[in-house]
Parts: structure tokens; sequence; C-alpha cells
């Protein structure tokens, strides 16, 4: 014989207004037996045994009904029923610690400090040192200005021998003070941190921070050189060494702390610019010109050309005749194969040198203008001069190699090494510069080595070879937008030719192939989306499953929110499939698209409970964690989800532009 619940609740209701507590409570255990997930008639049958003074009864029902409440994100409901079973046992450490963390969830933070604080004097009283500890570090946490408690928790974690955690608290309240503007206690702090962990670069931050907003940054720049005496190739080290000289305008230090660290590393060229914005805050337009011609090999080399123009300009707005950066507006022209700017650049070069008396910068410039400009006497008359004065010999500029660097044809021939870009041949003045390990300029190509060069034909056909191969990469990784874009441009420049129309038909051949399997399914396409890693077996799970993510799809949130709590209810994250991890990850994101940053938090915890989640899996929750403490004003938490997936996978979305922004803030 089935059981009818709806006679039985309606037996129970008569029997609690008749006052036969015995019989409704025995009518409500059989509703309860028969469907263990009606939570409502499972408090009604906790407040009946509390009636009945059966306390034991009455906290596993309300225990019940709370773990459910919280779990499912309602905070305040499960709060209101640990409130019931605390006042029927007013000493559980347990009720105690659930509250804690659910005030602190809900925001509520006095109460959720009162919690902690009466857990943490009962560890005290048992001798449970390090879970007091605990219990003190979340009180520390729940209040960010109470900066004594951070020094007291740090003393104890040293007591204990917890150097990482005394290390961490001492930073914490070095960060404390900074923010309320107690520069001198932030810097003991930090001192007493570095201490335990010399090598804490966000501690390290502070510590100069902390130096610098007192004035004092030659203190921090002695304590830098210090660690660099020991560990001279460390460039984070470097890194804040710049920023402190270049903080205090110290140009010398600041170059010479920038000329180390390119030389560890070249692709730290960019901090070489920060330095040329110093030297032009001073006005000292000679070593600006003189890093700028450091730097700009790197700059043209690597696509930034317009920004090796832009600091040119910013040097000759302020001395519009000044040689080295005329020389450098020369090397520059030639580089993007603007023959007017070049003889312009070169007229104002030899213009500039000769009322300056810098012959070999004249020398130079009217050696290329000879051939640029052969019918303009003046040049080659004064330069003629100026080899009768010094006795110069030799050094004429290959006309036909100059001219060359400027030709455009329809088919550009290649004039050095294949797949070598050759600039302007350009003889210049030997320039001013502290060697570095930067890229070789290209050199002049000696006229005997003309007959070397390939014949325009031969180069034609290994570009021809170079474009097919690129075509069957493209071909081979399935893109076949760009494969169709760079056959259409082999076959202008080359013509129709039997390999060219091979490679069409291979394109034509995948298109097909895709446009016979592109009719999918909902299945497939929650599947691409990675929506659904594996099919629910529970026919109402997999209903409620997917009714959720429609209206989230469709905006519903609040009614995604719903179902989707319905559907989690309904497995469990030790069942052997992933429908617990993609509930519980969705339900992270809807609270977070409603606002409820802390239950997102509550959620996003949750799915990590799925057991054999691979790292991409881990990485993405991590850092969905920290996202939602970062929403939920707790900045704390959030660096820390953020440090965890940054110290596994660097290139994980943009955590680590979030890590170094963080590390700038605090």
């Amino acid at each position: 014989m089935s059981f009818d619940k709806t006679k039985a609740m309606r037996n129970a209701e008569k029997h609690v207004a008749q006052g036969k507590i015995r019989l409704a409570i025995n009518e409500y255990q059989a509703v309860v037996a028969h469907d263990p997930r009606d939570i409502t008639t499972l408090n009604m049958l906790g407040d009946l045994h509390a009636k009945t003074s059966d306390r034991r009864q009455a906290v596993e029902c309300y225990m019940k009904v709370a773990e459910h409440y919280a779990t499912q994100g309602f905070a305040q409901k499960a709060i209101a029923i640990y409130n019931k079973v605390a006042r029927l046992q007013p000493d559980s450490i347990e009720v105690s610690n659930k509250l804690a963390e659910l005030y602190k969830l809900k925001g509520s933070l006095s109460e959720a400090r009162s919690h902690y604080e009466t857990l943490a004097r009962h560890y005290e009283s048992t001798g449970s040192r390090i879970e007091a500890l605990a219990m003190w570090k979340q009180i520390a946490l729940l209040d960010p200005n109470n900066t004594e408690v951070c020094i007291s928790l740090a003393e104890s974690y040293l007591k204990e021998g917890q150097t990482e955690d005394a290390a961490e608290a001492f930073a914490e309240a070095g960060g404390r003070f900074d923010r309320h503007g107690a520069h001198e206690e932030a810097v003991k702090a930090y001192l007493r941190s570095l201490e335990i962990q010399p090598d804490a670069l966000r501690t390290l931050d502070g510590l100069i921070r902390s130096y610098s907003a007192l004035g004092k940054v030659s203190k921090a720049v002695e304590f830098l050189e210090g660690i660099l005496q020991k560990e001279p190739y460390n460039r984070d080290i470097l890194y804040l060494l710049i920023d402190c000289h270049i903080d205090s305008q110290n140009t010398q230090g600041a170059e010479r702390a920038v000329l180390q660290l390119v030389e560890i590393e070249p692709a730290n060229y960019p901090k070489l610019l920060d330095l040329i914005g110093l030297y032009l805050k001073a006005n000292d337009l000679d070593s600006a010109a003189r890093i700028l011609s450091m730097s700009s090999e790197y700059l043209l080399a690597g696509g930034q050309a317009e920004d090796c123009s832009r600091w040119i300009s910013a040097i000759l707005d302020r001395d519009a005749s000044h040689v080295p950066a005329l020389r450098l507006l020369v090397r520059y022209c030639s580089w993007i194969k603007d023959e007017e700017a070049f003889r312009i650049a070169l007229e104002r070069l030899a213009v500039s040198a000769r009322a300056k008396n810098e012959v070999d910068d004249e020398r130079f410039a009217l050696s290329q203008l000879v051939v640029v400009r052969p019918f303009e006497t003046q040049f080659s008359d004064r330069l003629a001069e100026l080899k009768a004065l010094h006795g110069f010999d030799g050094g004429d500029v290959d006309a036909e190699l100059l001219r060359a660097g400027f030709d455009q044809p329809e088919t550009q021939p290649v004039v050095a090494v294949v797949e070598q870009e050759v600039s302007p041949v350009i003889v210049e003045p030997q320039a001013e510069a502290v060697p570095l390990p930067m890229p070789a300029e290209p050199e002049p190509v000696p006229v005997q080595m003309v007959s070397e060069v390939p014949a325009a034909t031969e180069v034609d056909e290994m570009k021809f070879a170079k474009d097919l191969e690129s075509i069957s990469f493209y071909i081979d990784n399935e893109y076949h937008e760009l494969a169709t874009k760079a056959i259409e441009e082999i076959e202008t420049e080359f013509g129709r030719r039997p390999e060219i129309e091979e490679v069409k038909k291979k394109v034509a051949a995948l298109r097909n192939k895709a446009a016979s399997n592109h009719s999918l399914t909902v299945e497939d396409m929650r599947s691409e989306f990675g929506l659904v890693d594996e099919l629910p077996s529970d026919e109402d799970y997999d209903t409620k499953y997917h009714t959720a993510i429609a209206y989230k799809e469709m905006g519903l949130t609040e009614d995604a929110i719903r179902i989707f709590q319905e559907a989690i209810a309904l497995v469990s994250p030790l069942d052997g499939t992933r429908r617990f991890f993609h509930c519980a990850n969705l339900l992270g994101h809807c609270f977070m698209t409603t606002g409820h940053a802390s239950m997102a938090v509550t959620w996003f915890t949750r799915a990590l409970e799925t057991p054999n989640l691979d790292d991409s899996e881990r990485h993405g929750l991590w850092y969905e964690l920290a996202m939602a403490y970062d929403a939920a004003g707790n900045p704390v938490d959030a660096h820390r989800f953020y440090e965890q997936v940054y110290t596994e996978n660097v290139d994980f979305r943009d955590v680590a532009s979030r890590v170094r922004s963080e590390m700038a803030v605090h």
C-alpha cells in the first residue's frame, strides 16, 4: 500500500490542533521518512520535539534543516535554525563555528566576530592553541582597522613556530599601519616580516612605499642594494630599485639599475623608456638621446617605430638642432623607407653638425646627401672641403645600395639573406653608447657581395614555396578563412599554378566536411560550451538542470537559481559524475549576476568539493572565487586565490596583471 503524504500531513495538523503532540510527531516522522527532502516538515518536527523537551531529537532535526539551507546559499534561514540549536545547546562549539561562518558570509561582521571570539576562548581554555590562533586570524580579517590584533597574532604565531603565518601577519599589520598613515610603525612591521621571509616581494614593495612616504628613499635604496649584493640577478629587486630611483629623480642610480636589468634580460628594454622620460624631465637631452639610441633597435625591430619617433620628437621639440637626436631621426626615416623625410633629416643633421663643429656627423650626413641629391653641388663641395681640411680618405657611400633601400618595386627583390629585411644602408658616425646585448644593426652590404645575392626569379620561387608552406599550416590547423585569403594573395602575385589548385581542392574538401557536420543538437551545443560533461542518469535532475540553464540563458536568473538549487539537492559531489560540479559552478555565476557575491563564494567553494578535478577546472574555480571575494569586499582572500592560480598557471586569463595590480595597491 502506497504512503499517502497528504493524509499524513492532515492528520498531523489535526493532532497539533488537539494538543496531541506525540501523535503529530509520529505522523511527521512518517512524512520525513518517505520524503527526506521535505525540509519544512523536518523543521516543524524539530519544533515539536523541542516542545516535548526532547532536545536531542530536536537538535538532530534542526541540524539537518540548517545544513540544507546553508548548502543552498540561504544564509539567513540557516542562521535562524542554528540559533534554535544554540538555545537548546548554548555551549555547542559546532554551532558557534557554523554561525560565525554564516554571519561572515552574510556580512554581519559584528555577530561573526562575537562567535569567533567565543571559539577562540574555548580553544584557549582547552589548550588548543593552533585552533585558537585560527580563530583570532578570522577576527583580524573581519576588522581591517584593528592593527594591534595582527601584531598580537604574529607574535603568537612566532611562539608556536608557525613562521610563515607570522610573516604574513606582520606584513598585514604593516599594510594596515600604512593605510592609516602610521608609516614608521609600518616600516617596523614590514622589517619584522622580512626577517622571517626575506624574499617576500609583496612585503618588500610595502616597505619601499612606507620608506618613500617618510621621505627616506635612500633607506629603501640601501636596503634593496643590500639584497642585490647577495642576489645580483634578482630581477624583482631590480624593478623595485629602479622605481625607487625614478620616484626620487635619481637619474644616475636609475640608469645603473636599468642597464643591469637589461643586461640580465634584454626583453626588459621598456624600462629604458622610463629612463628617457626621467632624463627629459631633468632636461638632460644628451642622456635622453643616448638611452634612446640604446633602445632604438629594440623599438624598431619590435614594431614600435611610432614610439621611437615620439621620443625623438620629444627631444627635438626642446632643441631642434640637437645632433644626437637628429642622427636618430635619420635612422628612423631610413627604417620606415621615407626618402623625402630621410633627405630632410640629413639636411637638418648636416646644418646642425656644422654649427656645432661635429665633423663626423656632418661628414656622415653629406656623404648620404651627395647620393640622394646628386645635382645639388653644395653637398659634394662641402664634403670635399671637409676631406681637404681633415684629411679624410675613402668612406664614400655605395650609391646603388643606398637607393635600393628606398625602392618599392612591384615584387620587391631581396638584397640580403633570405627572410631578413634590410634597412637602407647608412654609414653612421661612431655613436657614444654604453655597450648592451642588443640586436646587431644591419651592416652595409659591400659592393663585392652584390654578385652573391640570389637572382630575382630564384628569390620569387623561394617566397612562393614559403607561402605555400604557410597555407599548408592553415589547412592542417583548420584555419579555413586564413587559408582562403592566403590562396587569393599568392594567386594574385604568382598567377595560376598547379600547386595553388591543389591547396584550393584541400580547402574546399575541408569546408564540405565541416558543413556536413554543422547541424548540432542542443546537447552538442551544450557540450561545445562546456555546460555538460556527462549526462546525468537521474531523469528528475536532468529536467531541472536543463530548465535552469534555459532560465539563465533567458536572463531569468532568480528562477534559474531556484531550479538549480532543486537540481543540486538531488546529487552529491561524491556520486562519481560531474553533475554537482557543473550545478554548483553555475549557481556561483548566477549569484554573481544578481550581486550576491558572498553566496557565489559559497557555491564556488562547494564546487571544489568534487574529487578528481583537473588543473583547468581548479584554476577556473579559484579564479572565480577570487573575483567573488573581490566583489564581496574581501581583498585578502581574493588576493590569496589569485596568487594560487598565478603560482600554478601564470598565463591563466588575466591573473598575472591582476596579481601585479594587487601588489601595486597593497
